[in-house]
């Protein structure tokens, strides 16, 4: 029997190969597809911004504009009828079967509105702009693709460690959509109109998603984990970024929503971070005007959703 995969150097392979495919595909959903795509939280060089959301692509997240089409509806409609994947319609159906009913919910017209702006990029064009299944295997095969690379230029124990990263990854997203978003899990900073929870072992393995409740309170900052307890790999990434120089206009939360939104009491005697850069944190009223497009949302009168969501 071949045992050459369970040698020291294998396992140290398997190992490295985890940890750096867990990073790149985890950052690839989080600050790609998630605060530099879908909320625009921050700006980073195009070359920079393909690289960090090809990640969230090798982690079988489909394609960027169709994925950015799904979050904006969802905080649009979040927990009401119309979100995508609400665990109010079913445990299973938040972690997994919203993702064969997608046209239920969003036809591929409003795919294209309401990612006007990504529909300009002929790279996100050309990775799929529809609900239909051929984005979906495009991705499935482009995914395959670079794991036999993988496997013929670094063997079994590197394909096996980024294989792992890639599912543990790909189901986290799935966590935050539902653990994320029951009563029994988790706690809540900020009064808001859904049910949103922040949960500290998805926020572990989603890297900083998992402080769900203080995203859908201010979803257009860039820092989720907003409490000192709160630790945001995400965060730190984009903070790093921002010293070299890479990352710009970096929204942070905005010190008067969060003191309006924020409960009483605080779980945990949470203390929120005061940034100093409060100007790049406003909200303008052309901000509820763009609300549905660009996912700016900071108001929980419903009439001002609707209104926004037909903007």
């Amino acid at each position: 029997m071949d045992t050459s995969i369970f040698t020291n150097t294998a396992l140290i392979s398997g190992v490295v190969s985890f940890f750096l495919t867990y990073y790149y595909v985890g950052v690839g959903i989080t600050l790609g597809y998630h605060r530099i795509l879908t909320h625009r939280s921050l700006q980073v060089p195009k070359w920079l911004e393909y690289l960090i959301v090809s990640g969230g692509y090798m982690c079988l997240m489909g394609s960027p504009i169709v994925w950015v089409a799904v979050h904006r509806l969802h905080h649009l409609k979040s927990d009401q009828p119309g979100d995508p994947h609400s665990p109010r319609d079913g445990f299973t159906h938040a972690l997994y079967q919203w993702m064969f009913e997608m046209n239920k919910y969003q036809s591929d017209d409003e795919v294209k509105s309401v990612c006007s702006d990504l529909m300009k990029d002929p790279v996100y064009r050309m990775l799929g702009s529809d609900h239909k299944a051929g984005q979906a295997m495009l991705c499935l095969s482009m995914v395959v693709a670079t794991r036999i690379i993988i496997l013929a230029l670094f063997g079994w124990p590197a394909l096996l460690g980024n294989v792992l990263a890639t599912v543990t990854v790909f189901w986290s997203t799935q966590f935050v959509n539902t653990f994320c978003h029951m009563d029994n899990h988790g706690y809540r900073t900020f009064k808001t109109r859904e049910d949103s929870r922040n949960v500290w072992w998805v926020a572990a393995l989603a890297m900083g998603e998992g402080w769900h409740n203080n995203h859908h309170a201010m979803p257009k900052s860039a820092q989720h984990g907003m409490a000192k307890h709160e630790f945001d790999i995400t965060w730190a990434t984009v903070v790093i970024l921002e010293k070299l120089g890479l990352a710009k206009n970096v929204i942070r939360p905005n010190p008067q929503v969060a003191l309006s939104k924020r409960l009483q009491p605080v779980p945990h005697n949470v203390t929120l971070y005061h940034t100093t850069n409060e100007a790049k944190a406003k909200f303008t009223p052309g901000d509820i005007e763009e609300a549905y497009n660009a996912s700016m949302l900071v108001t929980d009168k419903d009439e001002e959703y609707a209104t926004a969501g037909k903007k």
